[in-house]
């Protein structure tokens, strides 16, 4: 009886893992795993430890990933998609581009400085995926997703302008993202967000003034110039 009991038990622990769909289970050991490392880092996450934060036994990882580098593929795509709808659900095109490019880099600072751990472990994977024989295209896909998700918005922004920008919109974004990739790493050395902020406004100030756009825009908006504060 004892045997069968146990044997019960097993299977009645087994039942919820045969309904999960294989998507459902990936999507849920990624999510394990961006909260291990983001806690922990990348070099004290192990297979064993995204498994104990899924609630998941070790043995399902196997079914869902080949390995754990298989694993990171799938955590940068999540946070790249993270980060894009992010820019998208920031920006209104319509409120045009000094608006688009204001509430588009402050949405995103928001993002980095709500989870200090989450920056790290990206800084991590992108180090990792560099150093990695065969994951070299994995930085440069994020990068480039990135930069194209940021290009797409500004572009909508800047069809609502009654003129062109002075710069060209993929000069003006990838200006936008290797300033705010500065300004993450700043932050993550500093902690110093009185500086970062500020630093952020003339971020935002100096990419409107490339683009030929009046800062006065910003303070019509409710941004105080050179800073990123609403009034």
């Amino acid at each position: 009886m004892l045997l069968r009991s146990r044997f019960v038990n097993h299977l009645e622990e087994l039942v919820p893992l045969t309904r999960m769909s294989a998507e459902a289970r990936r999507e849920q050991f990624v999510e394990a795993a961006i909260k291990v490392m983001s806690r922990e880092g990348l070099e004290r996450t192990t297979t064993r430890r995204i498994a104990e934060e899924a609630g998941a036994p070790q043995g399902a990882f196997h079914y869902a990933f080949r390995d754990k580098n298989e694993l990171l593929t799938a955590v940068v795509g999540a946070i790249t998609l993270e980060v894009e709808k992010i820019l998208r659900d920031a920006v209104e095109p319509a409120r045009g581009l000094a608006a688009a490019i204001d509430d588009g880099l402050r949405a995103f600072w928001r993002y980095v400085v709500g989870d200090d751990g989450l920056q790290l472990m990206q800084y991590e994977l992108t180090i990792f995926c560099r150093r990695t024989e065969g994951y070299e295209w994995l930085a440069e896909w994020q990068y480039a997703r990135y930069t194209a998700a940021a290009l797409e918005v500004f572009e909508a922004a800047a069809s609502y302008e009654d003129r062109p920008p002075a710069i060209t919109m993929t000069d003006l974004t990838n200006f936008l993202v290797a300033s705010m990739d500065g300004l993450v790493i700043q932050y993550e050395v500093t902690h110093d967000a009185v500086r970062c902020d500020r630093d952020l406004g003339l971020v935002i100030r100096a990419a409107t003034l490339l683009a030929g756009l009046d800062p006065g825009a910003l303070a019509d908006a409710g941004v105080i110039p050179g800073t990123s504060h609403r009034r």
